[in-house]
């Protein structure tokens, strides 16, 4: 592992330990094994590393997604869904920190961490617009409804992560498949999508 890997790394375990804003540049470097100066040679300061920690945690989590939602090509898009959120909330469970800084301690810094937030979102966009072709009333959903219930099945995972349950996220796979399924789906499928995740758990 690299110098610059290291302190990554370091960034993300001592932003989900303290907290971003509790966290020091020299926490990080003190796990890093790296000097001030090496540190300022790579990073204007905690926030741009902060930020390239983060950049490579939704990079490792959407390539996971994705992987998991292409190995079922050719099956039923609710059956893909269930896969890449389960592969989401499996890998959140294992990497408790990355889920932290991912979801959680990026919301407690200013405008360019929410804009990245926001941009991370929108690359689960491409998982759910098959969806549309599913729906009785595909035309008329607003353009935003991806958006939407990423941003449902997001705001289940904060309280989950917020609240220490972390390693748990597994129980709440079915109430994630039901918010970003129902959209599409209605409420009656997407109620029978989740009981079958439920019972299949």
């Amino acid at each position: 592992m690299s110098e610059r890997e290291r302190v990554l790394e370091a960034m993300v375990r001592e932003a989900a330990a303290k907290g971003y804003e509790a966290t020091a540049v020299g926490d990080v470097i003190a796990r890093a094994g790296v000097s001030q100066q090496t540190f300022e040679t790579m990073f204007a300061g905690k926030e741009a590393c902060f930020l390239e920690a983060y950049d490579a945690a939704i990079d490792v989590l959407v390539a996971h997604v994705s992987s998991a939602f292409e190995s079922a090509a050719g099956e039923p898009w609710p059956d893909r869904v269930v896969l890449a959120l389960r592969a989401m909330v499996e890998l959140f469970a294992a990497e408790a920190d990355i889920a932290r800084m991912a979801i959680v301690e990026v919301t407690a810094i200013g405008e360019d961490a929410r804009v990245r937030y926001r941009a991370a979102l929108g690359r689960f966009v491409g998982f759910l617009e098959e969806g549309r072709a599913l729906s009785p009333r595909g035309d008329e959903l607003p353009a935003e409804t991806a958006q939407f219930a990423i941003g449902g099945a997001t705001s289940l995972i904060f309280d989950e992560i917020r609240a220490g349950r972390g390693p748990e996220l597994l129980r709440i796979l079915p109430d994630l498949v039901f918010a970003v399924t129902m959209p599409y789906l209605g409420v009656e499928a997407a109620e029978a999508e989740m009981r079958e995740v439920a019972s299949a758990s």
